[in-house]
């Protein structure tokens, strides 16, 4: 990919990355901690959620603006690799990921794109979906991973080990509690965040 598209791609992948992807809220089944609690652990209780529904209020703060970006609207996740984001504030989108295919639904227009010929979104949303499908083989693909504190409050970093990924994220930090995400914070190089928070649908 030429150097002269990566202005647009860079764009592409913050609304799909850092909005789709990222937090799902699911029910906290009760949790014992175990002195064995681990990454392997929580990698099994979250592949132990197979569907979620949540709403997200996502805040995008950019250098070159006083005020940040807010987006609200809802979020849905089905196992194993599907994830759904709806903004209903301030303008309607659809984004839809099914497997490798990407859907975006903007201004009355629709477009579907192959993951695998844009390997870096491929990757930001599988650390998303990895995620949220316990599946540690996927997320150890594209990162380094770090997971500190216990299963009632914990907080899984996702360092980018791809250099083309490295320009664009720096870290990508979920905080969950139990089987749920919670918020998910997404640091670009360039000194650029998403903080998208997470409320639960109702059971």
């Amino acid at each position: 990919m030429t150097s002269g598209n990566k202005p647009g791609l860079s764009r592409l992948i913050a609304a799909v990355a850092l909005a789709v992807g990222i937090a799902i809220g699911a029910p906290t089944i009760g949790l014992r901690a175990q002195p064995e609690w681990g990454l392997a652990q929580l990698m099994q209780d979250l592949a132990a959620v197979k569907s979620a529904s949540a709403h997200f209020v996502e805040r995008r703060y950019l250098h070159l603006l006083k005020e940040p970006l807010v987006d609200s609207g809802t979020l849905s996740y089905r196992a194993p690799d599907q994830l759904s984001k709806i903004t209903l504030e301030p303008q309607t989108e659809r984004l839809i990921v099914d497997g490798d295919l990407l859907t975006i639904d903007r201004e009355g227009k629709s477009r579907t794109l192959r993951l695998e010929d844009y390997p870096e979104i491929w990757a930001i949303i599988e650390g998303v979906r990895g995620t949220l499908a316990g599946d540690r083989a996927a997320l150890e693909k594209y990162y380094t991973l770090k997971l500190e504190g216990t299963p009632a409050s914990w907080t899984l970093s996702l360092v980018p080990q791809d250099s083309k990924i490295k320009q664009l994220v720096r870290t990508i930090l979920i905080f969950g509690e139990g089987h749920s995400i919670r918020h998910i914070l997404t640091l670009e190089q360039e000194g650029d965040r998403t903080d998208m928070t997470i409320t639960e649908d109702s059971p």
